[in-house]
């Protein structure tokens, strides 16, 4: 299971900008905090940018479809010029089932982490979403511009990143079978090195490696 994890804008491209706060910066807080959930949690992730620098749409969905990413979760914060404006909404790719599942289930664990007003899953043609080869999401986490939204980006920026994690975690849960859920199990132990198709056979070695390392770990 490989993740690739998308922090909005960067470089000499600041997204929004309020009172001083950049979206860039702000997108790519949560993105590093939930690139160490996931990757604690058993889970690999690549990232689009781990620092401030200018990275293109198509080099995004370059990096994640070379990478063969499984799937792609885009982060952005909102902005509008009514400071009323406010809460989190989550984009899928017009006919993508996946992607529209899994953006769901983000959105509702944010809602429910943060509080923050529920303005439900759309689909749309973003760049992102449509240019890569895996199921796709981007997140709008909260407006900037607005007074309440903004205290929460600043301050619960690992509330929000543990939200996306646990709602593409409950995803997954559904997504794959039992069977295929424990060979993940297996392989984020370290018991085994890579994924196997839960029908394929194993060789007498493949199973004497598992039992191997089965055993080392009761010691």
């Amino acid at each position: 299971m490989l993740i690739a994890v998308d922090p909005g804008h960067g470089g000499k491209d600041p997204g929004a900008v309020v009172d001083g706060y950049k979206e860039k910066d702000i997108n790519l807080n949560v993105a590093l905090k939930l690139r160490d959930i996931l990757t604690k949690n058993g889970i690999d992730v690549i990232v689009t940018r781990d620092k401030d620098k200018t990275v293109d749409l198509q080099q995004r969905c370059d990096i994640a479809n070379k990478a063969h990413a499984n799937y792609f979760i885009s982060i952005h914060c909102n902005s509008f010029q009514d400071p009323s404006a406010s809460g989190t909404e989550t984009y899928a790719y017009p006919g993508s089932v996946d992607g529209r599942n899994l953006a769901q289930y983000v959105q509702n664990e944010i809602v429910k982490m943060l509080g923050t007003k529920d303005r439900g899953v759309k689909y749309e043609k973003f760049y992102v979403l449509k240019y890569t080869d895996m199921p796709a999401i981007l997140v709008e986490l909260a407006f900037m511009s607005n007074p309440h939204d903004l205290k929460l980006l600043l301050e619960k920026d690992e509330v929000f990143a543990e939200a996306i994690s646990r709602g593409l975690e409950n995803f997954l849960k559904t997504t794959f079978t039992g069977e295929e859920m424990a060979i993940q199990k297996l392989k984020m132990k370290g018991i085994i090195d890579k994924i196997h198709d839960t029908k394929s056979y194993v060789t007498w070695g493949e199973f004497a490696s598992v039992i191997i390392k089965v055993l080392e770990g009761m010691k």
